[in-house]
């Protein structure tokens, strides 16, 4: 299975997408280029292999979530920063 089926797979399980929602999904991801335009000149093409970035980092923190949610622990996710909230009490 390649890395987009895993994601994908992911935001199935995970998420619930399904129907037509993850094949939508997909066709706007799959095969993204790029090409730039200075004064009327036109660069190459450039394939972007980085389209994936937000969406897979949100796929894989999910899980984090529901296991902070699952003993109480309060967090904040934030581009590549983590807050835990947790408090302890002495005796």
């Amino acid at each position: 299975m390649s890395e987009f089926e895993k994601h994908f797979s992911r935001l199935k399980d995970i998420f619930g997408l399904s129907g037509k929602a993850p094949e939508r999904l997909r066709s706007y991801l799959e095969q993204r280029s790029q090409r730039l335009s200075v004064h009327g000149i036109l660069s190459d093409v450039h394939i972007l292999l980085s389209v994936l970035s937000p969406l897979v980092f949100t796929i894989y923190t999910r899980p984090f979530g529901i296991i902070a949610q699952r003993y109480g622990i309060k967090y904040n996710l934030y581009a590549d920063d983590t807050q835990l909230y947790i408090y302890i009490t002495g005796s």
